[in-house]
């Protein structure tokens, strides 16, 4: 029986179409990423300066794709843990206790894989940042977990959302 699936998957009658890297689908799979990162989660909800605010935004955009294709990540902060509730496209209005951050998709990926961290990438203006600085300086270690998070979903990142 398992040959049979296998023959029946390579014969190309079923395929996996990845989602485009910072599109809806691909917000919605990284909450469940974020939901199994303990820095993100356990380090985050135990963050009084995060935690001041139940529930916090995070607007991600690709620059060279276009600021009006924007994602949103939203994360409510309940018993010690800061859970993703939310991934998808943007659908609420920013305010002064969210997050908007945007780079270029080459820079995402070095950013994914752990080649730099988000004080290089800010600091060279890699990573454009918009929000509570404060409360992203205190949490510097999600911070860093977040970005080399951004390419655990499987994506297409040569089509723009």
């Amino acid at each position: 029986m398992k040959r049979a699936v296998a023959c029946f998957l390579l014969a190309g009658s079923v395929s996996f179409s990845a989602p485009v890297f910072m599109d809806g689908e691909w917000a919605e799979a990284f909450c469940k990423v974020w939901n199994r990162t303990p820095d993100l989660v356990e380090k985050l909800g135990n963050s009084s300066s995060w935690t001041e605010v139940r529930e916090r935004k995070i607007f991600l955009y690709r620059k060279d794709c276009g600021k009006e294709k924007v994602v949103q990540l939203t994360i409510r902060s309940e018993n010690g843990r800061a859970t993703c509730v939310y991934g998808g496209w943007a659908k609420d209005e920013r305010t002064k206790n969210d997050f908007l951050m945007f780079a270029d998709t080459k820079r995402w990926l070095e950013m994914g894989r752990g080649e730099y961290g988000p004080m290089k990438a800010m600091m060279f203006g890699r990573l454009k940042f918009r929000g509570p600085k404060g409360v992203a300086m205190r949490n510097m270690g999600p911070f860093e977990a977040f970005l080399d998070a951004i390419d655990e979903v499987e994506s297409d990142t040569t089509r723009c959302p």
